[in-house]
């Protein structure tokens, strides 16, 4: 078996989300004050998504780990600071990404990051979408908005 560094990359970024959901579930984050999240884990994400351009086989993909590792950053900076609300954080790198705002409306940073044929086709249907996604988003209860939106919003 041939090592496959684009494989192993992707496989330890699982795995160091998966370490950070275990130290948030088993109150070593919180309660006993482990600093691990932000001294370790978000550092070594934010490198291996650095790593990950590297080896990314198409422009999505390499701009995943763009966004994937200035997510990580960001995230890290506001931990350090003990701010510890994410919203905000996803608009702040796609704000790098765009640095002027003027070109997307604030609605269209709700939108999913790949959307079907149909929903291209039906800026209603987008609009709809990205207001669902953002009232979730902002509420919070809800893990998945974008795959409740679309169960709740048809496609004609």
């Amino acid at each position: 078996m041939t090592f496959n560094d684009r494989r192993y990359t992707e496989d330890s970024i699982i795995k160091q989300l998966g370490l950070i959901e275990l130290h948030g579930k088993d109150g070593s984050a919180v309660e006993a004050g482990c600093a691990c999240i932000e001294t370790k884990h978000l550092y070594l994400l934010e490198g291996l998504a650095e790593e990950g351009i590297g080896f990314a086989v198409s422009a999505k993909e390499r701009q995943f780990y763009q966004d994937l590792s200035n997510f990580m950053r960001e995230t890290r900076k506001r931990m350090e600071v003990e701010d510890y609300n994410l919203h905000g954080v996803m608009r702040k790198v796609m704000e790098a990404k765009n640095p002027n705002p003027r070109v997307h409306s604030s609605s269209r940073m709700f939108l999913p990051s790949g959307l079907t044929a149909c929903e291209r086709k039906h800026p209603n249907v987008q609009r709809k979408l990205s207001r669902c996604i953002k009232k979730l988003e902002r509420e919070g209860r809800v893990e998945s908005p974008v795959a409740v939106c679309r169960t709740s919003i048809p496609c004609p």
